[in-house]
């Protein structure tokens, strides 16, 4: 086992961030917490003074981007999610990158936190129970799984869309009711939960589905589609269970340096 040394220097205004900075602190780490998402004068002065052996960057992209000087070559980078075109000057450089968001027991959390987090926003919106309505469910990934597990736990019923014949296969086996996702006009009623991060879906005008989206951006909606009865959710860990995500990013961020 590796030991983990240097400071650490968390950037992003999400929630996480920060409560996750406390608990590496905590491990007995030197810490510091920059409360911004992209790249300023202010962020340039940390990086000379603080001269951080661990930099952890915002959950989605920040705004520009850190000079390649301002980073010692031998500084680890924890990215969120971020362009190939973001990541270039680093990968050229020869900086150690350690994405985040592709550890897999985090990214298992991180699904388990956004299915329970969807039930907290579709009773503050629909104000119904689950037990005995029906939920289409697009895709069945890892956000997929775990949704359409916590509804049928409560008694929904639930219906998988996907393009795979694998994710068919196995939510059939799974017990739920399944069909290949719409390439059309998607003619469903209901409730339809999105997990699919790209613009896939096309309902009519006159529709009255129930569209929450839990993919990350673009949305599902293709753009001449109404949005009347859409809902976009990102961040809902994060959103709902600030001090779990962030135990959950420390706890991935120690095993991604521990191996």
């Amino acid at each position: 086992m590796t030991t983990i040394d240097g400071k650490w220097l968390f950037i992003g205004t999400d929630r996480r961030l920060s409560e996750c900075s406390r608990i590496i602190e905590n491990h007995g780490f030197e810490v510091l917490h920059y409360d911004g998402n992209d790249y300023t004068d202010e962020l340039a002065d940390i990086l000379d003074e603080f001269s951080p052996a661990h930099i952890v960057f915002p959950i989605l992209q920040m705004e520009g981007a850190i000079p390649v000087e301002k980073i010692n070559p031998s500084t680890i980078l924890y990215p969120g999610v971020a362009t190939k075109e973001w990541l270039s000057p680093f990968n050229e450089a020869g900086i150690p990158i350690r994405p985040y968001l592709k550890e897999v027991e985090f990214v298992w959390e991180n699904a388990v936190l956004t299915a329970e987090g969807f039930l907290l926003e579709y009773y503050s919106s629909a104000k119904r129970r689950v037990s005995g309505e029906h939920f289409h469910i697009a895709g069945f990934g890892k956000v997929g799984k775990t949704t359409a597990a916590a509804l049928s736990s409560l008694g929904g019923s639930v219906t998988i869309l996907a393009r795979s014949a694998d994710q068919l296969g196995e939510a059939s086996a799974f017990g739920y009711q399944t069909m290949p996702l719409p390439t059309g006009t998607v003619d469903l009623q209901g409730i339809l939960v999105n997990t699919i991060p790209a613009k896939w879906l096309n309902v009519g005008t006159d529709s009255t589905l129930r569209i929450y989206d839990l993919a990350s951006a673009p949305g599902c909606l293709r753009d001449n589609a109404p949005d009347e009865y859409y809902t976009i959710h990102l961040g809902l860990p994060g959103k709902h269970f600030p001090a779990d995500a962030a135990k959950a990013l420390s706890e991935a961020l120690l095993r991604m340096n521990s191996r």
